[in-house]
């Protein structure tokens, strides 16, 4: 499903949606939760057995086959919700449902998602920038990082903890990663501009990372107003 679509069609899924709370959600699906020293679809999924899946080319059969070993949605979201299981694969898992059935945050929460993509843009688990964007000259969230704008308010306080963090990822690939890696973004960098999306705020793009942070640091303000 176009991921655009799937923004639209969620952002009025969250406004009518009449279903109990994540909280009592979780408590049922916790109910015969499973072992995640011995479960093999979280074997797999941390051991890469299915592939990348953020190799492109092969995204589609990936999302499908995990989809079809874990029988639906349930179970995928009984190991997203799991604190025990490895983050890999709770963040693997939250990919293939924002694919095959992105209701799913309603019913697990929008917050618990947020932590586990935060997870994920911090520690790279996706081997690459590449899947968060290439963003301000070029408007673009990136494949992966478009669910942030999912998520929408609940990402913000998530977000709001990257913005010191001073790691760079690289970008692959021939074009992409010549024209990413120029850039030199942080996930500081990552998480400044996705708020601004999700606040509608204009994203500015600097040259110089002190120049950033000077923007970024006047973002920190903006939102703390917004607490209060």
């Amino acid at each position: 499903m176009n991921k655009l679509y799937s923004i639209a069609v969620m952002c009025f899924f969250f406004s009518n949606c009449n279903t109990q709370s994540p909280i009592s959600e979780n408590k049922n699906l916790s109910v015969n939760m499973i072992n995640v020293n011995t479960d093999p679809i979280i074997t797999k999924l941390v051991e890469d057995h299915y592939g990348n899946l953020f190799n492109y080319m092969n995204h589609d059969q990936i999302i499908n086959t995990v989809w079809e070993e874990a029988g639906g949605a349930d179970k995928l979201k009984k190991i997203l919700i799991d604190e025990e299981a490895p983050m890999k694969a709770r963040f693997l898992v939250s990919e293939v449902l924002f694919t095959k059935s992105f209701g799913f945050v309603v019913e697990v929460g929008a917050e618990l998602v947020a932590k586990i993509y935060a997870n994920a843009m911090a520690n790279n688990l996706t081997g690459m920038a590449n899947s968060w964007g290439l963003l301000y000259e070029y408007n673009d969230e990136g494949p992966v990082g478009i669910n942030w704008l999912l998520l929408r308010e609940a990402a913000i306080p998530e977000l709001f903890k990257l913005l010191d963090n001073e790691t760079i990822h690289m970008y692959h690939g021939s074009e992409e990663a010549t024209v990413g890696n120029s850039y030199q973004f942080r996930v500081k960098d990552f998480a400044a501009y996705y708020i601004c999306k999700i606040k509608q705020i204009e994203a500015v793009y600097h040259e110089t990372h002190a120049a950033r942070d000077t923007e970024i640091e006047k973002l920190k303000i903006l939102l703390a107003k917004d607490k209060k």
